[in-house]
């Protein structure tokens, strides 16, 4: 196997992709020619800035994760945080990030600072012509199925990895006169992990698609792509593609669709082949609030599918999905939606169709009833290869008058493509990791300025050795109160039971407190 040297991730470039992504939000507002009182010319405010600073006290049993020798510990969390969102003009959207320094009392672990970062937006940079699709994220990931899991971040945890990820997307789109639209699209993307090359990968491309311009019921599309992903820790891959493709739209309440195409690539084993691919597809959306779509594509190196179905009533969502994907240079079941804030922007699409509003509206909702965004088992791995990933999901959320309910239910199975010798990481140890979770939220409102909590979580995730098996429990309670229109004070308590090779027992309260400005 090809020798890597180790990178750190990339958090200069990080921090200067933040200040961009401000830069750009802010610079908007003189694209779009708004007012100097930074107001659109309807009266709407056309970037929001909401600064804020919280500060976490967790007191717990077994700050190591250890069997025997338990490490208790007081954990204090000093967390300044931003979010940026911009709905109008020629820069649309949003930028959470947060800074962690973590501090420990009786305890001989060392001080660490953390950074969570949730960034998205796009630039008009010729109207309706040319663009910038922008991403870029820091959080904290697990690095192997089969090592220890935790519910807090914080606790000492070698099993975890801060990961950085960055994608920026030029594209053209245009019309060749009244026969035909055509958009060209490059991309390249960076995942960096801090302290390890697992999952570390790089990618870029390029892609052409020319459709048939106008309404028409019967509509045709074409389409080549070429990607190439590094991966630090392995090999290279390349996928190039040519597709052809109908469209069969009687009326706007459903479509139908098939492509057949060629390809070429080396993700089964990194021998390139030439195959060919074909498929179908359908959707069926009778209303706004109801959406069932169904897609089917084959390929060599594995078949791709994809079935959902999403209802929204006006208080509660449900949510059914079956995929399965090739996944390359990104996190395992990184793009599988298991998380309160999934559920919960969902279900508010029909009542804020805006989806840089709806952004703020999730977190400020999930704030009040005292969730976590990231409440949901979201058993996200790092990817050292290509990789067929399936997902089945199934979640629910209702929203009564003072009590809220979430529940998700999820299953996963992911098999390499390549062999043990040319992989890294799980899949250097095991040909399939399978995983599943279950979770369910309970809020209720006691007052209009308080709450209390309760979540149940179990997760499990196992390989093809008997030894690779493990089972996460955990619960937790918590009281929340608005100490005034811009506080919130959190308190709570938690246990949580692991097995595995090295199981442990934890426990901790904790109380937390965020004000905002």
């Amino acid at each position: 196997m090809q020798q890597v040297t180790r990178r750190p991730v990339p958090v200069a470039e990080i921090r200067v992709f933040t200040l961009l992504m401000m830069s750009m939000v802010f610079s908007g507002n003189a694209l779009a020619q708004q007012t100097n009182s930074g107001m659109s010319s309807s009266g709407a405010p056309t970037v929001n800035v909401q600064t804020r600073l919280g500060v976490n006290q967790t007191w717990t049993d077994n700050n190591l994760l250890a069997t025997t020798a338990k490490d208790s510990a007081l954990i204090t969390t000093l967390t300044p945080g931003i979010s940026i969102s911009s709905k109008r003009g020629r820069v649309q959207g949003s930028l959470d990030y947060s800074l962690n320094g973590i501090f420990y009392t009786k305890s001989d672990q060392k001080d660490r600072v953390q950074q969570n970062l949730s960034a998205r937006g796009t630039v008009e940079l010729f109207e309706n012509a040319m663009f910038v699709d922008a991403t870029a994220s820091i959080a904290q990931q697990t690095t192997s199925a089969f090592g220890a899991q935790s519910v807090d971040t914080r606790l000492s945890n070698p099993n975890r990895n801060e990961t950085a990820m960055v994608s920026v997307a030029p594209r053209i789109q245009g019309r060749l006169g009244n026969f035909a639209q055509i958009e060209l699209r490059a991309n390249a993307s960076v995942i960096n992990v801090n302290d390890a090359i697992v999952g570390d990968s790089n990618s870029d491309g390029f892609s052409m698609r020319i459709s048939g311009a106008g309404q028409s019921v019967l509509n045709w599309s074409a389409q080549a792509s070429t990607q190439k992903t590094n991966f630090k820790a392995s090999s290279e891959n390349r996928l190039s593609n040519l597709n052809l493709g109908l469209t069969y739209k009687p009326d706007i309440d459903w479509q139908a669709g098939v492509l057949v195409g060629r390809e070429r690539s080396d993700l089964k084993d990194y021998t390139l082949r030439n195959s060919a691919t074909y498929g179908a597809n359908a959707s069926w959306s009778p209303s706004r609030r109801t959406k069932l779509a169904v897609d089917f594509q084959a390929h060599d190196y594995g078949d791709a599918f994809s079935y959902s179905l999403d209802h929204r009533w006006a208080r509660a969502a449900f949510r059914f999905s079956d995929t399965q994907s090739v996944n390359v240079g990104n996190l395992q079941n990184a793009s599988a939606p298991q998380s309160n804030y999934d559920l919960y922007f969902f279900q508010l699409a029909s009542v804020v169709p805006d989806p840089v509003e709806r952004d703020l509206r999730v977190r400020s909702t999930l704030r009040a009833l005292g969730l976590s965004p990231d409440s949901i088992a979201n058993n996200s791995l790092l990817n050292a290869g290509p990789s067929i990933q399936r997902n089945q999901l199934v979640s629910f959320s209702v929203q009564g008058v003072r009590t809220t309910v979430t529940a998700s239910g999820s299953r996963s199975s992911s098999r390499r493509l390549a062999s043990a010798e040319a992989s890294a990481g799980d899949f250097s140890q095991t040909a399939r990791i399978r995983q599943r979770g279950v979770s369910v939220d309970l809020s209720h409102s006691l007052t209009p300025t308080s709450s209390i909590a309760l979540s149940v979580v179990q997760q499990e995730s196992e390989g093809d050795l008997a030894t690779q098996s493990t089972t996460l429990k955990s619960i937790s309670a918590s009281w929340s109160s608005r100490l005034g229109a811009r506080t919130a004070f959190t308190l709570g308590a938690r246990a949580a039971n692991f097995a595995g090779l090295t199981p442990y027992r934890e426990h901790a309260v904790f109380a937390n407190l965020v004000q905002q400005f």
